[in-house]
């Protein structure tokens, strides 16, 4: 079952018609987790793990969206519909990025952080060799800016898979205590904490796979624009020589006497060719 396109009402909506399936509680109605509510049992220990869920499900709110705000922003910069499919996004980057190459000048993304749990552990940086200005300048910044917010994106789902863990893990704990915790409450209090946390196991695992299917979705979107722009993928290699090379003039042992020292003499690059410093600043690497 994918959730690709909810969000945390339409993970209450699932939630709802899965406990509709079940014999009715005491009062007959869904429980406050099923409506996507706190459940407040008066009990500090529980009231912290329902108060920790709830928090969850608010920040499942904002997820979706900011992922589609993201594709959107990518979309303005490259002249296309903002409802544009990742697909389509990652095939007008490789227009662009072929018409530059065309013109001599490659491009390279490198992107790392995947699994990353905390945004600073991310990094997108285009690689750039030859000239790059005005709109194409644009163009390279836009995408590595996106990346670098996907990836940002992507460390916070990654974050939230261990968030959700944890929550599971404390639901079991919290469910083999209840009758003991609730033991002076009555049966019917008993009850209703009961089927609390067992709506709360079930909303879990659908925000789980909410969770998977947008890391997925954001993941994808950061691989196949990283792949689409990239025309040279040896930029930055570790055996790769730099493409240009500036040689130290040595000092002059006669300030009397001009021209060329040994050693000195203009930048030079692969290939024999010379490029003046102005030049040779054509090829720069950059990250948002």
């Amino acid at each position: 079952m994918s959730l690709r396109h909810g969000t945390v009402p339409v993970l209450i909506s699932l939630l709802l018609a899965f406990t509709a399936c079940r014999p009715p509680g005491p009062t007959g109605d869904p429980t406050a987790v099923a409506r996507g509510l706190r459940f407040v049992s008066h009990n500090a220990a529980y009231d912290a793990f329902f108060a920790d869920l709830h928090d969850e499900q608010l920040a499942m709110l904002r997820w979706p969206q900011q992922e589609r705000n993201l594709r959107k922003d990518l979309a303005a910069e490259l002249k296309v519909s903002d409802g544009a499919t990742t697909t389509l996004l990652a095939e007008r980057a490789a227009v662009i990025a072929r018409g530059l190459s065309v013109q001599g000048t490659t491009l390279k993304l490198d992107v790392e952080g995947f699994d990353a749990v905390d945004e600073a552990d991310t990094a997108a940086q285009m690689r750039v060799s030859g000239p790059l200005d005005g709109e194409n300048l644009k163009f390279a910044e836009a995408v590595a800016r996106a990346a670098r917010s996907e990836l940002k994106l992507l460390a916070h789902l990654n974050a939230l898979e261990q968030s959700l863990q944890r929550l599971a893990a404390h639901a079991a704990i919290l469910e083999a205590e209840t009758d003991r915790a609730f033991a002076a409450g009555g049966p019917k209090q008993t009850e209703m904490v009961h089927r609390n946390l067992s709506d709360a196991r079930l909303l879990i695992a659908l925000m789980d796979e909410r969770r998977l299917d947008l890391a997925v979705d954001t993941r994808r979107t950061v691989e196949r624009v990283a792949n689409a722009v990239t025309t040279n993928a040896a930029l930055g290699a570790a055996n790769e020589p730099p493409l240009v090379t500036f040689v130290r003039p040595e000092p002059p042992k006669d300030r009397g006497i001009k021209g060329n020292r040994p050693g000195g003499g203009p930048a030079t690059t692969r290939g024999g060719a010379t490029k003046s410093p102005q030049d040779a600043s054509q090829q720069a690497d950059f990250e948002p």
